[in-house]
Parts: C-alpha cells; structure tokens; sequence
C-alpha cells in the first residue's frame, strides 16, 4: 500500500498526461486520507492542558492570615478571693509580736539532755508559722568528785539549736550560752509547742546547787 492508502501516486501515472491533472489528484488523494484519519479519531482522545492561566500561584497569606491564638475575655483570671477569705485583723495586725523571759534555779545536771528552763506556747487564732530568734544562759557549779563539761541548747519542739559546753573543774563553775532562730509552719491555731533551755554533763552527775540558774529569752513573731 501507498502513502496515499491505495491511490496511485502522480509519478505513477501514465506518461504523457499533463502534470497539473496529476497534481490535483495527489491533492485529492491527500485530502482523503487526511479526513480518514479525522473522522477516525474517538471524543476527547485528544484533549488541551486543562491548567489555565493563574492555575498555579503563590500561596495566600493575605494580611492577619497567621494571629495570634484566640483568648476569650475573662479566660485568665486572678485568683479568686472569696469573702471573708482576708479578715479585718489580718489586715490590721498580719503579725503578732511576743516575748519570753524566764529563769529558774536550782537544777542538778546529769549526762543526758534535760530541761532546765522552758514553756509551752500556744498557736494563736488565724496563725500558721513562728519566727523565734532565742538565747539561753546556764550556769552551774560543778560539785562532783571529777573535771566535767558543762553543755546547753536551745530547742523549739523538734528542733535543737547548736549546743555549746564549758570545761569546769572540780568546785568550778561558769556560764555557757546558747542560741536559736528557726522559722517553724504548719502549725495548727490552739496547739501549743514548746520552747526550752537544756543542759547536761558530759559523763558526770551533779548535785543540785541553789545558785544553779538557767535564763532563757526571746524573741517571738507569729505570722498568720
């Protein structure tokens, strides 16, 4: 088969007919075939670029496209204070001030740990914490058969201050002192906790002297 799908070319012709009736037909034979191959061709077989002008664009962040996350008016509060919460005196008076100052005499020193001067203190009403700064003073005589030592603290309930000690030989005597500042919380108002001077030997046990005399003073802020 031909180029021209079955038609004689031109040049295949008969010699001596007039060219311009071969070239009119290799036309028509061109325009044949032409329209064959278009009318062989099925709906939408052939189809443009369906991307337009302005399909493909830069992304839109227009003005305010990114803000800031939203919060409703009234989602952040300030802690919330309900009536009553702060009374009058807590507002007058936010701390109660207090002293102590106690002596007692006559106490014989031992090996262990003993009170010599000391008082409950009762927490008062709307307090929780206790500022203390407290010293004590001991002196004693030792009238034991040995050289002793003479030691002394400070406490406020469970909680012993440094304790200090003076060397006393036989028939001597001296004064030791001793302090303690501690902040005490979690206190419960009505309880009591005690504040104490102690004293002790450090392997002797002494008599009692009348002039044996423990001094303890301080300074007292309760916080509510």
């Amino acid at each position: 088969m031909s180029f021209y799908g079955g038609f004689t070319a031109s040049h295949a012709l008969p010699k001596g007919e007039d060219w311009i009736p071969r070239e009119i037909k290799d036309i028509n034979r061109a325009l044949l075939e032409l329209s064959a191959q278009i009318n062989a061709l099925k709906p939408g077989s052939v189809v443009t670029s369906l991307i337009g002008d302005a399909a493909i664009t830069e992304p839109k962040v227009g003005p305010a496209a990114i803000t800031a996350p939203a919060i409703a008016a009234g989602a952040v509060t300030a802690p919330a204070l309900g009536a009553g919460s702060v009374g009058y005196a807590a507002l007058a008076a936010p701390t109660l001030p207090a002293a102590v100052n106690l002596t007692t005499t006559a106490f014989a020193p031992t090996a262990t740990w003993a009170e010599v001067a000391g008082l409950d203190l009762t927490v008062p009403a709307d307090c929780t914490r206790l500022l203390v700064t407290a010293t004590c003073w001991c002196y004693a005589v030792n009238n034991s058969a040995a050289a002793d030592d003479l030691h002394t603290r400070v406490s406020l309930g469970a909680v012993d201050g440094q304790e200090y000690l003076t060397l006393l030989a036989v028939a001597g005597y001296n004064t030791i002192s001793a302090g303690l500042a501690v902040l005490a919380d979690s206190l419960v108002p009505g309880a009591t906790i005690r504040l104490k001077a102690s004293a002790k030997t450090t392997t002797g046990t002494w008599t009692t002297d009348a002039a044996n005399t423990a001094t303890l003073v301080a300074s007292l802020t309760w916080l509510r």
